[in-house]
């Protein structure tokens, strides 16, 4: 019952997110444009898994094909949002880099029904990089910036929140399930905990978007 609930509250925080992104896409920049798309992107695969998992009782290979599309749009809107990456276009050459990786994994490692481990663990990794890395370059070129804020502050806090927690859970999701049973039904309450945070907090920085732009104009 719980995990019932848990679930209809990150449905219901996905599409308020998502409801945001629509609401305030003609007046977002570029990158934020990007962000948007994944988050609607995100919703709607959502809506594909759960139909999946009820009818064919099976969701792991569109996870695993997903996987490639959200690290293809996190790169994207890293390549708009980081001037190094815009003058290099480094957030392409990483996306593909990636995306090879992962397909190779599919094909020799890991097959498409199961849960794709490596994949995860490399596009966690790479994010929180890109996150930092961003980070490092605002402070440096835009002193007057007034970082809190700013949107994109915002939505790269959100990220390392998220791929921070997701790269750990991930990482110890095998050993606790079958070395802690005892703790392994609250812990399997932390991907989708951080998941409604996440999506409260896009939605949030998209309703506050125009203030946002206009204080940092």
């Amino acid at each position: 019952m719980l995990f019932k609930i848990s679930y209809i509250v990150y449905y219901s925080s996905l599409l308020f997110a998502a409801t945001c992104c629509v609401y305030r896409y003609k007046i977002l920049d570029n990158a934020s444009k990007v962000m948007a798309i994944l988050i609607c992107c995100g919703f709607l695969n959502e809506l594909a898994a759960y139909y999946l998992s009820k009818v064919y009782h099976n969701n792991l290979a569109l996870f695993a094909i997903y996987c490639f599309l959200e690290f293809g749009l996190t790169c994207f809107y890293f390549n708009k949002v980081i001037d190094v990456f815009i003058e290099k276009n480094i957030g392409f050459y990483i996306m593909t880099i990636g995306i090879v990786f992962g397909i190779l994994n599919l094909i020799f490692l890991q097959h498409i029904d199961s849960i794709n481990f490596y994949f995860l663990f490399f596009e966690g990794l790479t994010i929180i990089g890109m996150s930092l890395f961003a980070f490092f370059r605002f402070l440096l070129k835009q002193e007057n910036l007034d970082l809190y804020k700013y949107p994109h502050f915002w939505f790269i806090s959100i990220l390392i929140f998220f791929w921070s927690i997701t790269f750990l859970f991930w990482g110890l999701y095998d050993y606790v399930n079958q070395q802690f049973k005892a703790i392994a039904t609250p812990f399997n309450f932390i991907l989708p905990a951080a998941g409604i945070i996440t999506y409260i907090a896009h939605g949030v920085v998209f309703l506050l978007y125009p203030k946002m732009k206009t204080t940092n104009e």
